[in-house]
């Protein structure tokens, strides 16, 4: 019964995040980098101008009491706009990328010496047996 009830955690923050992953696939398709800005920015946390210049928009996704995602999104002049996600503290090392044309990865990315969170491992599973999603090692 215990397992169960960790096994049921992660798949409904999996669901979550993969909501969140369509709905910034979403504006990365039909928003500019201003109209991006306006939906998906913290509140007080607009990009610098330093950001603003590289056309960069960086926020944060609370997904549970106990894992957050940290987001980079980017509009380059000459090329789609692109995503990548991060996850932290039970999700620490999940990785996610998203690109314009609809392509979503997803797998574990560690430094040397550091430790996947608790759940990381069974997040990447999950996602990448939902539709849309895929593995990093399914590129290679």
């Amino acid at each position: 019964m215990l397992g169960w009830g960790r096994n049921s955690a992660v798949e409904k923050r999996a669901k979550l995040l993969a909501r969140m992953t369509t709905l910034i696939m979403r504006g990365l398709q039909t928003k500019t980098y201003e109209q991006f800005i306006a939906s998906f920015s913290n509140p007080d946390g607009e990009p610098d101008a330093s950001e603003r210049q590289r056309h960069e928009l960086h926020f944060q996704m609370r997904i549970s009491p106990t894992c957050e995602y940290y987001a980079t999104v980017c509009y380059p002049r000459d090329e789609r706009p692109w995503a990548f996600l991060q996850g932290d503290r039970d999700d620490f090392g999940v990785f996610v990328t998203l690109s314009q044309s609809g392509e979503i990865t997803v797998g574990l990315h560690l430094e040397s010496g550091e430790t996947a969170g608790h759940d990381a491992q069974a997040i990447v599973r999950t996602l990448t047996a939902m539709p849309g999603f895929s593995s990093f090692s399914a590129l290679e």
